[in-house]
């Protein structure tokens, strides 16, 4: 009670205020025009873990698409407190499953020429701590899964909610495990990495096999005009080429003070 007991002082003060269910729904709506063949969530779909909050965001998954094009993985918000870290894929199972149907991470999801690969980093965590941490199950599945994919000629994007990089994420807010995940990926490689956690946009890299590998991560999908973080966009990605021979360019489309939905940046990630 004393964790949900700040957040919900927090979320009372400051953030029902920052986050604007018209600007979602606006994101939502041109996230559907743009009709990507797959849609990556990066968590925090709920805000103080409440067993109300995941049937609520359980549809706005499925306002993004079908659960086969739409992957989630967990957010630290919804593994808020010990009782509900079951919750998500109790609820959204469907969309944190991979082409095999099993719910789990971390899982793996072919499109094409991409392979994204969901890890979880949502663990419950003491009052005032909003660390995440993949664990030695989900780090020794991740190497032979990336392996695999590589071999098998694919864009493998690694999904997990807290970032990778050393970006200079505050110690409470952490990846406490993110040094054995870059161990991970600068020994097999991957093409991108795509977090969320601290709601504004970062570009970083991390080593790899063959070169750096960038890691990407946007603003919250809501947050609208009275909020003092980043506006809500969302970054689409068109990838193409072969192994060894890849190109990834992003474009990135947010809310703006006009109140539209447009492309405010264009970059090459690959």
């Amino acid at each position: 009670m004393s964790k949900r007991g700040l957040g919900a002082i927090n979320y009372l003060r400051r953030r029902r205020r920052w986050h604007d269910m018209r600007v979602l729904d606006l994101l939502v709506a041109d996230v559907v025009d743009e009709a990507p063949d797959a849609v990556a969530v990066t968590g925090d779909l709920t805000n103080l873990g409440l067993e109300g909050e995941f049937l609520p965001a359980a549809l706005f998954l499925g306002r993004l698409g079908p659960p086969e094009k739409v992957a989630a993985i967990p957010g630290n918000h919804d593994a808020y407190v010990r009782n509900v870290a079951g919750a998500p894929a109790r609820v959204w199972g469907a969309h944190m499953s991979g082409d095999d149907g099993r719910v789990g991470f971390p899982y793996v999801r072919r499109h094409g020429l991409v392979a994204l690969i969901g890890l979880s980093s949502a663990v419950p965590t003491y009052p005032l701590a909003a660390t995440g941490e993949v664990g030695a199950i989900q780090r020794d599945a991740l190497g032979p899964l990336l392996r695999s994919l590589k071999d098998e000629g694919f864009f493998r994007i690694v999904l997990v909610h807290h970032p990778v990089a050393e970006d200079g994420t505050p110690w409470l807010r952490r990846l406490r495990d993110a040094a054995e995940l870059r161990e991970i990926i600068a020994r097999e490689g991957a093409e991108l990495v795509l977090h969320g956690h601290n709601h504004e946009p970062a570009r970083a890299a991390i080593p790899g096999p063959d070169g750096e590998v960038p890691v990407i991560a946007v603003p919250s999908c809501s947050t609208g005009l009275l909020s003092h973080e980043p506006l809500a966009a969302y970054n689409l990605y068109q990838v193409s080429g072969e192994a060894g021979r890849w190109e990834c360019e992003c474009v990135t489309r947010g809310f703006t003070r006009e109140g539209d939905i447009k492309e405010t940046d264009r970059f090459k990630v690959a």
